[in-house]
C-alpha cells in the first residue's frame, strides 16, 4: 500500500497517518527522507529567499511536522524509531564554505532537531537519530554519485531497526557515528 504524502501540508500528514493507522494500526519506524536541493550553485549572498523558504518546508518543518505527528503513539507504546535522513552538508564545519546556504541550513536545523527530539524522549523507548546517505545515484545526487541506492539506505535500515538502548541523538555515515 502506497500513501500519498506531501510533508510541507499539514493537512495531508494528518490524511497519511490517519490512513496508516487504520490500515496497520501503529507506526513504529519514521525515516524522514523527503528532500530538496534547490540552491546548487547558488551562494547564500543571492539565493532567492522563496528557494530558502521551500527548502527549509520540506527539509526541516516537513520533518518534525512527521516526528510531532508519529511520537505521541511511539511514547504512548514506549516504542519507536525516528530516522532523519541529514547530510554530510548538514555538519557545522561545513558552515565554513560557501554556497547551498538553503540546502545546508535545513539540514543543520534537522540535526538540531534530532537532538533536541533525542535528549526530549531520553528513557521512552524512543530514538532519534540522525545519518548522511553519502552522494547516492538517485535524481538529486546524479548519476556520478559514487554510492548505489542501497548503500545510502543500509544506515537508515541500522538505525530503523536498533535495539531497545541503542544509541539515540547521534549521527552516522556507514553506521559510524560522525561529527555533528
Amino acid at each position: 500500500m502506497t500513501v500519498p504524502l506531501d510533508v510541507t501540508s499539514a493537512a495531508s500528514v494528518r490524511d497519511a497517518i490517519a490512513q496508516i493507522d487504520s490500515r496497520w494500526g501503529r507506526i513504529d519506524v519514521l525515516v524522514n527522507n523527503a528532500g530538496v536541493y534547490l540552491d546548487e550553485s547558488m551562494s547564500g549572498v543571492s539565493v532567492p529567499i522563496e528557494i530558502v523558504q521551500q527548502t527549509l518546508d520540506t527539509n526541516l518543518v516537513g520533518a518534525l511536522r512527521l516526528c510531532q505527528a508519529v511520537i505521541p503513539g511511539m511514547r504512548q507504546r514506549r516504542f519507536g524509531r525516528i530516522v532523519n535522513v541529514s547530510s554530510g552538508y548538514g555538519a557545522l564545519q561545513q558552515m565554513d564554505s560557501g554556497g547551498v546556504l538553503a540546502y545546508k541550513v535545513s539540514k543543520l536545523g534537522l540535526n538540531a532537531v534530532t537532538r533536541i527530539l533525542a535528549a526530549e524522549l531520553q528513557g521512552s523507548g524512543v530514538l532519534v537519530n540522525a545519518m548522511d546517505p553519502g552522494w547516492v545515484r538517485t535524481r538529486m545526487g546524479g548519476r556520478s554519485a559514487h554510492r548505489t541506492p542501497e548503500q545510502g539506505a543500509d544506515t537508515a535500515v541500522y538505525l530503523a531497526t536498533l535495539p531497545s538502548g541503542g544509541p539515540s541523538g547521534r549521527f552516522l555515515r556507514d553506521r559510524g557515528v560522525i561529527p555533528w
